[in-house]
């Protein structure tokens, strides 16, 4: 993988945990645009972000959410924008049905694996705008 770009070598070195690559691709864009944790205008500076960065940021966030924090509370962080991200770039629309109406974790659970291989798969069609 000469030459290959940073997000290049992160799916490659995390291909096989899908959900792993997604975050650490969404840490390294954090990093590179110097977005801490404890900013105030975090999701403003992630909001401002190429679009397709934007969303697979905000979607790593989410994921993340739910581990820590369950997934009843996750269904109020951002929950339209993830679902509009999970609908659109992903191309899933049965699982971003799921999050606005039946909310239903366990549905989510079984669903779930999907989200982070469509995840790669979108990130590596928009590699360019990814941190090189």
């Amino acid at each position: 993988m000469d030459g290959a770009s940073l997000t290049q070598r992160l799916l490659e070195r995390h291909r096989l945990d899908a959900e792993d690559a997604l975050q650490q691709v969404a840490l390294a864009v954090l990093q590179q645009e110097g977005i801490r944790d404890d900013s105030v205008l975090r999701l403003d500076r992630i909001a401002a972000l190429a679009p397709p960065v934007a969303g697979m940021v905000l979607l790593a966030e989410w994921l993340a959410y739910v581990d820590w924090e369950g997934f009843d509370s996750a269904l109020y962080a951002n929950i339209d924008a993830v679902a509009a991200i999970i609908a659109g770039a992903l191309d899933l629309p049965a699982v971003a049905a799921n999050l606005l109406q039946a909310r239903d974790a366990t549905v989510f659970e079984a669903q779930r694996p999907a989200l982070a291989p469509a995840a790669l798969l979108f990130i590596e069609r928009h590699i360019a705008l990814f941190p090189g």
